[in-house]
């Protein structure tokens, strides 16, 4: 029997999400277990408690896929916090919280899949694959994470604590074998209600499985990874175009629009609703971490924006990346350039998001970085009336960012924006988008550069060139085809879209851009523990090594 680190005896009573629609677990029958999943729908209530974890592992904090990386420093709401371990390393211990909350999530959507493979017996073979990619789909998370883990594909029902870790080329072989064997029992594409696992997302993340291992020969990973990535990368896009604008508008609403979460160009994603959500503050936090104006609704400052939440800020570095390029519309789809409202501290932030909006009047303008008083002169002759009176906040004319101890003080990230959400963190009820057609593009062309070589590659030339001609950015030519150029297209293309940190860690550039471009690391050194080894990977939480009845090594660098 294969046995896993169980800091986490508690996942074995594992308390459920709550939610609705095809999400919902709800035995009314109050029928013992065998009896009541032995049946259609108590079996599908399982199934559907197992995409239930998904918000548990995603839907919380967002600082274990993005801070310290290049993209992402402190942000003013975490200046006086005393543990930023996650975004400086230097202060990254094995009793982290965030961290420790992620490995027990994981290990108990695994636990909760496992029950689902266990009741499996009478039931769709669809349904079976659905969970076993959702199970090998949570290993990935945490390989990535923590390097080799312990594997459990046996059903528990109490708990058991001599669980020794698994090597890295266990889990992804792991991983890879289960993904494959899901594969053919899935659905196709379009045939099933939005958000559940089929053909295409299987696709979509064996493509990246073989790409990452592809990078580590210590896990397995050889030059043969880069091809089967290309091929599942291809079966996953389909011959699909990039149609949709990337922000939009309300009378042309893009992948990242409000209300358009179910559009053409979503592969998988955690879903949400307002009549699901447990409480008012179960929903999804992703918007509320990059600069994120926190609330809806509110008649005394019109649409409002009534705090401020700025956990996460924008480095210098992803200004000047998104900037780079004056025809790339990624930069002001991402960035909220505007603020409207009554004054300049009575804002009405979701008007953007209206065909009517309440007021035109602006009280904040972020111009691009680089831009002068003449260019800002010539924005306010376009429309007075509505900008005589913005505050402009500069960002330089380099890599000078907007300064964070300010409120108002940079742009907020508006991808994640959620106009119909109530006051306060996790209130959002938009769906948080795990896998998409852009990025399977980006995928495959990361792939097709390692195949080919770096600067040679015009296939993965013309894939970069499809992300970018829907952004109407410069073509590139073949020279720019390079891991480097890739990760700075990934940069434009998927910011706060819990990638990067993965990214650095995957192209091996973690100890090298995230010291150059975030100052909370500054040095190379910061990232490097008492052992002298990097920090590369998190630290197993040291609650789970003492619950264990075996000897568990820890991580380099703790």
């Amino acid at each position: 029997m294969k046995k896993f680190i169980i800091a986490i005896a508690g996942i074995l009573s594992l308390s459920l999400v709550s939610c609705a629609d095809f999400l919902d677990e709800n035995n009314k029958s109050n029928a013992p277990a065998d009896t009541y999943y032995a049946s259609d729908a108590g079996y599908e209530s399982l199934v559907n408690s197992c995409y239930a974890t998904l918000r548990t592992v995603f839907g919380g904090n967002c600082e274990i896929f993005e801070a310290g990386t290049d993209l992402f420093q402190i942000g003013k709401s975490n200046l006086s916090s005393t543990n930023n371990g996650l975004a400086n390393y230097k202060n990254l211990s094995t009793a982290d919280g965030v961290v420790q909350s992620f490995y027990t999530n994981a290990f108990s959507a695994i636990k909760r899949c496992n029950d689902a493979i266990h009741y499996s017996t009478g039931h769709s073979p669809a349904r079976l694959a659905e969970v076993r990619f959702l199970r090998a789909f949570y290993y990935f998370q945490l390989v990535q994470q923590f390097g080799g883990v312990a594997l459990v594909t046996d059903f528990l029902d109490k708990p058991i604590s001599d669980y020794p870790r698994n090597t890295s080329k266990e889990v992804y072989s792991f991983i890879i074998s289960e993904m494959e064997a899901a594969l053919p029992n899935l659905a196709a594409a379009g045939s099933t209600p939005d958000g559940r696992v089929n053909k295409r997302v299987a696709n979509h993340y064996l493509a990246l499985v073989y790409l990452t291992r592809g990078y580590d020969s210590a896990a397995g990973g050889t030059s043969a990874d880069f091809t089967q990535a290309i091929t599942y990368a291809t079966a996953a896009i389909n011959n699909q175009a990039l149609t949709l604008p990337f922000q939009g508008t309300p009378s042309s609403q893009g992948v990242f629009w409000p209300g358009n979460e179910k559009n053409a160009e979503i592969i998988f994603a955690v879903q949400y609703s307002a009549a699901s959500l447990a409480s008012t503050t179960s929903g999804s936090a992703q918007g509320s971490y990059f600069g994120a104006y926190l609330g809806g609704a509110d008649a005394s400052v019109l649409d409002g924006c009534p705090s401020i939440n700025t956990v996460l800020q924008p480095t210098a570095h992803l200004y000047m990346l998104l900037a780079s390029d004056p025809t790339d519309t990624r930069f002001s789809s991402t960035f909220m350039q505007t603020v409207y409202g009554k004054t300049a501290t009575q804002c009405s932030y979701y008007s953007y998001f209206k065909a009517t909006p309440q007021t035109k009047n602006v009280t904040h303008y972020y111009p691009r970085p680089g831009s002068t008083p003449a260019d800002v002169a010539a924005w306010v002759a376009a429309d007075p009336t509505n900008r005589t009176n913005a505050i402009v906040h500069y960002s330089g004319t380099n890599a000078t960012a907007w300064p964070s101890v300010l409120d108002y003080g940079f742009p907020n990230i508006m991808k994640f924006s959620d106009p119909s959400s109530t006051f306060g963190q996790g209130t959002s009820t938009r769906d948080i988008f795990l896998a998409r057609l852009a990025e399977t593009y980006l995928i495959r062309a990361e792939a097709e550069i390692k195949a080919d070589g770096e600067g040679v590659s015009t296939r993965a030339m013309n894939d970069i060139n499809v992300v970018r001609a829907r952004a109407n950015a410069t073509p590139i030519t073949v020279t720019n085809a390079t891991i480097a150029y890739i990760l700075d297209e990934r940069a434009r293309e998927l910011v706060g879209e819990y990638h990067r940190w993965y990214d650095l860690k995957r192209t091996g550039t973690l100890t090298s851009l995230a010291p150059t471009y975030n100052p909370d690391i500054a040095s190379v050194a910061n990232m490097t523990g008492n052992d002298g080894q990097y920090r590369i990977l998190r630290p197993i939480p040291q609650s789970a090594i003492a619950l264990n009845g075996v000897t568990i090594t820890q991580n380099p660098g703790y």
